[in-house]
Order: structure tokens, then sequence, then C-alpha cells
């Protein structure tokens, strides 16, 4: 049909075009244009069997509005989680958390005890000096691309 109709064809070409240019118009954000930063990043170690561990870090935000870590994924586990411990009934709990909150002209600490990220079905050992690359999304839609040492807890505890 269309190489009969030369008006179909420029209408197809027409769209084809604008569709390949949508990405270009779309803004893009990235760690290089985002002014949140994840800085001091490691991760527990977790030998053979282990199938958990937790991720560690601190992110700061230059920018004048707060923004959200909404979620997370690394290859070296099934799922990462945000979650936070908290003490409840004399007792500490850990629970999932939809978010975590980096204050404008601040920054957050993701520790021991405190808010961190699950790693849960870890596909491999993490041994300590290991590095493993973690991707963080924020609200507004940036991705961080996160290097995490694996530190050995030998002698600290969990």
């Amino acid at each position: 049909m269309t190489r009969h109709c030369p008006a179909m064809q420029r209408a197809l070409l027409t769209v084809t075009i604008a569709l390949g240019m949508l990405p270009l118009a779309a803004p893009r954000l990235t760690a290089q244009s985002s002014p949140v930063t994840a800085k001091e990043a490691w991760v527990r170690e977790a030998p053979t069997g282990r199938k958990v561990t937790a991720v560690f870090l601190r992110l700061e935000n230059s920018g004048a509005t707060e923004r959200h870590l909404v979620r997370g994924a690394t290859e070296v586990a099934d799922t990462l989680e945000l979650h936070e411990m908290k003490r409840e009934g004399g007792m500490m709990r850990m629970s999932p958390v939809p978010r975590i909150t980096v204050p404008a002209h601040g920054e957050v600490m993701l520790r021991p005890g405190g808010l961190h990220l699950m790693l849960f079905g870890l596909r491999r050992p993490l041994v300590a000096g290991d590095t493993i690359r973690v991707s963080l999304t924020l609200d507004d839609g940036t991705r961080l691309e996160v290097p995490a040492e694996v530190r050995s807890m030998m002698g600290r505890m969990p």
C-alpha cells in the first residue's frame, strides 16, 4: 500500500523521524548533572552460603530541593531493598522503607543500625577486597552508579 501512495510514505517517514528524535528531546538526568552524590560506599562481606548482606554509604545533596532515593539494583543480588533499623519495644527491628530522603543542602548516612540497603538472593560470595556496582534511582529519575568495596566484618558486631 505504501508503495503506491506517496502521501502515506511521507506521513510514515515523518512519524518515524519524530519518534526517533524523542530520546534526544527528553531531559537526561545523570549522576554528572545531579546535585546528589554517593560517597564512601561499602558492602558487608558475605561468605559462601550466605544469601543476604547490606550496603552502606553517604548521600550528599548540594541542591536546593530535597531528593528521595526510591530504588536500587545490583548484578550480584536478586533484590535490593531500602531498609531501616528502629528500636521498638526495647528491641531493634529491621523493616523496608519506601524511600530515603536526602535533604536539600544536606546529607543522609546509610550505616549499620540505621538506614541501609539490603541485598537479598546473593548470586555469589562477596569477599573482602572485591568491589561491586550498585545502581541507585532517585525520585527525579536520576541514576547514580556507585562502586561499593566489600569489607570484612571479622571482629565487628553484625
